[in-house]
């Protein structure tokens, strides 16, 4: 019974005509009504988005940096953003701050016959007053949260409408979407993302980037938070197996050695079952979760080629076979190595249009060794060169030594000899003018 009412409330959703709305834009007010900004001269030079997504609900961080384009007369208008992001999520705990002041912010309802053309489908706003002096630049920071939307097999949804940013004058020079899912990995976005992403970090962390943009597109993203969607899956096909039920249920309370237990005990008896596949990879997760990686790798490889669940499912499923796998290999000896080849092997079988393939081919980068180190070339000096310098060094010898008769004498002995002999012949010299002297001197002595 839940399950047709689960089916019948998301048919009766998808029948409602869904408008989202969320960006802040310039408004002018009438009375107490609000609307579309006609001619504003406030631009909006810079806008950043920061999303926080966790299972059901989304906490959003915005910065922009607005500027007043008329340098001689101040603007003094309305900001505001729509109450609901859409016909099911509404903004809550909504904050503005503005050069460290926080503004106030209260609700106004659309004027219904604006003194424009500008019209919107937008019932309600959160509003604030905003001044700028000539000329002047500042930026206005806004916090919020709003819920996800939940398709009936476990995935959600993050919707944030960009399209209402065209009524700022001008172009953004500057628009950035980060994307922060915590721990989901890379195969956990499916579809693309309607933006492509300039960045994957690991850890589910997306980045997008975009310049000078005057009409953005609506931004989506979609992610199957794993466990609830495979198990879902299961639950699905087996809805009045008690036994199955009660594998699941052990799983979803962690008691993975229970989940095991059971799964071989149901497997020994209906070993021909549709969901042979899918306990299978069951069973590995939970050995996964024990630490015992020995057994889900084992199981992983049997399941790599065919993991079974849906035909949509299938393919996620497999991708994250292949992620868990390469970190268990990491953890073997020589790890690294083993992770790059089973990587390389695989990654013509990989899309290249998912997010997933950015990771393996980050992936594969980082694992690569580094390429070895190109030794400089010796120069080959020239034979002409050589030629002088070996006639330079014959010519050093045959200066270094000098020839007297038979015997060959360094040049640095005949120096020393030299100088020996004439401090010699200056000591005979003196010896000889003393005796001179004296016997001149004798000479005249009475």
């Amino acid at each position: 019974m839940r399950k047709w009412f689960s089916v019948l409330l998301a048919l009766i959703l998808s029948l409602i005509p869904i408008v989202s709305f969320a960006c802040q834009i310039p408004l002018e007010r009438q009375g107490k009504r609000v609307y579309l900004h006609d001619q504003s001269q406030a631009e909006l030079v810079s806008y950043n988005v920061f999303f926080r997504i966790r299972t059901g609900f989304s906490s959003v961080n915005t910065s922009m940096v607005i500027k007043n384009q008329n340098a001689e007369e101040p603007a003094a208008f309305i900001m505001g953003m729509p109450v609901q992001i859409d016909n099911i999520s509404k903004i809550r705990d909504l904050s503005v701050v503005s050069e460290g002041q926080s503004l106030k912010v209260i609700q106004r309802s659309t004027l219904k016959d604006p003194p424009n053309e500008k019209e919107t489908d937008v019932q309600s706003w959160f509003v604030w007053d905003f001044y700028l002096e000539p000329g002047q630049s500042k930026v206005v920071e806004c916090s919020f949260s709003f819920d996800n939307k939940l398709e009936l097999d476990g995935t959600e949804i993050v919707t944030y409408p960009l399209q209402l940013l065209e009524n700022w004058s001008g172009t953004i020079k500057n628009l950035q979407i980060i994307v922060d899912l915590d721990f989901y990995g890379p195969y956990a976005f499916d579809p693309m993302p309607s933006l492509s992403p300039s960045q994957y970090d690991e850890g589910g962390r997306l980045t997008f980037k975009l310049k000078d943009v005057s009409a953005p597109s609506d931004f989506e993203i979609s992610f199957k938070p794993m466990d609830l969607v495979m198990t879902r899956y299961i639950e699905s096909k087996a809805e009045s197996d008690n036994d199955i039920k009660a594998i699941l249920e052990a799983y979803r309370l962690s008691s993975y050695d229970k989940t095991v237990s059971l799964i071989h005990d149901y497997l020994a008896q209906s070993n021909d079952t549709e969901l042979m596949a899918e306990l299978k990879y069951l069973e590995a997760l939970s050995y996964q979760n024990l630490y015992d990686l020995d057994k889900a790798l084992n199981i992983f490889n049997q399941l790599e080629p065919n993991p079974g669940f849906s035909e949509s499912l299938s393919p996620i499923i497999r991708n994250k076979i292949i992620y868990d796998k390469t970190a268990i290999l990491k953890t073997q000896a020589d790890g690294d190595q083993k992770a790059l080849d089973y990587l390389n092997s695989i990654k013509d079988s990989i899309g290249d249009d998912n997010i997933f393939a950015m990771w393996l081919d980050k992936e594969i980068t980082l694992l690569a060794p580094p390429p070895p180190l190109v030794e400089d070339e010796p120069i080959e000096e020239d034979t002409n060169q050589e030629n002088q310098e070996d006639a330079s060094e014959n010519e050093t010898q045959v200066i270094e030594k000098i020839s007297i008769g038979r015997y060959e004498f360094y040049i640095e002995e005949l120096l020393v000899v030299a100088v020996v002999i004439l401090v010699l012949i200056f000591i005979i010299a003196s010896i000889i003018r003393k005796k001179r002297r004296r016997r001149r001197s004798s000479i005249f002595r009475y």
